[in-house]
């Protein structure tokens, strides 16, 4: 019983830990970034699994684990507060010729990554756009500008 209790446990702090790292993606983190987020994962599953080293054991971590993350669907879809903080939330990085340096800080998304997805979207330059979001999976989103 232990086993499924750290389990849940473990499912919630990489849960907090993963949102606390921030929102890029696997396509656009470092190398590293994915070795800390593998080094938090393994280092979770030795926590809970300890010197367990059945098949039993490693089975109630990974249907524990399976339904941490049901629960939190659940959650996300029921309560839209629990949504925010779990998922987070739209940020506007770019809006009508402004950068808005304190939120790029803050979810640690540099100008290049922006003009990264500028250029995916086809356009040229900045003042083609209207506004930069990184969504809530980490994504940028570049809103074209209309030209009248």
């Amino acid at each position: 019983m232990t086993t499924v209790i750290s389990a849940a446990a473990a499912y919630w702090i990489l849960l907090f830990a993963v949102r606390v790292i921030g929102r890029r993606v696997a396509s656009q983190m470092a190398p590293f970034d994915l070795v800390i987020l593998f080094l938090l994962a393994g280092t979770a599953i030795s926590a809970v699994l300890g010197s367990d080293r059945s098949i039993t054991g490693a089975l109630s971590v990974i249907f524990t684990i399976g339904l941490m993350h049901i629960l939190a669907s659940y959650l996300k879809a029921r309560f839209d507060w629990f949504g925010r903080i779990v998922d987070g939330t739209p940020v506007v990085l770019y809006e009508r010729g402004r950068w808005h340096h304190g939120r790029m800080t803050a979810l640690r998304i540099q100008k290049q990554d922006v003009m990264a997805a500028v250029r995916q979207r086809g356009l040229r330059r900045l003042d083609q756009v209207r506004y930069a979001v990184c969504e809530r999976d980490g994504k940028v989103s570049i809103v074209q500008e209309v030209e009248e």
